[in-house]
């Protein structure tokens, strides 16, 4: 009995690392579409080659963007000309926070569809 539950135990173990490693939290290449509940635009947000360098493509924001990860939270920070974007994605629930500080100042949320690696 013991010898069939460690058998049964070490199939088990590479689906689970297999599912830590497609966690966007844990580095795992990932693309997310998002969609804002004040204009209705979207944004896709991208990851590759698990680093800390990202992705950003709204209607007016795209480029690289830096990866900071926070507590089940990914923050997508994008720098263009004098504006700095910050764009947070809640994991647990899927939510985003967006906000542009500089002279095209704005603010923006909504949903994100579930990451696809």
């Amino acid at each position: 009995m013991k010898f069939a539950a460690l058998i049964t135990a070490g199939l088990m173990l590479p689906t689970l690392t297999q599912a830590a490693t497609e966690d966007p939290l844990n580095g795992a290449d990932f693309v997310v579409n998002c969609e804002s509940d004040k204009s209705g635009g979207s944004v896709i947000l991208a990851r590759s080659g698990e680093t800390d360098k990202g992705f950003i493509v709204a209607d007016e924001i795209k480029g690289e963007a830096q990866i900071i990860p926070g507590l089940n939270s990914l923050t997508f920070l994008h720098i263009m000309d004098q504006d700095v974007v910050t764009f947070v994605v809640d994991f647990d629930n899927l939510h985003y926070d967006m906000s542009i500080k500089g002279p095209h100042a704005a603010n923006d949320s909504g949903y994100c569809s579930d990451p696809v690696g």
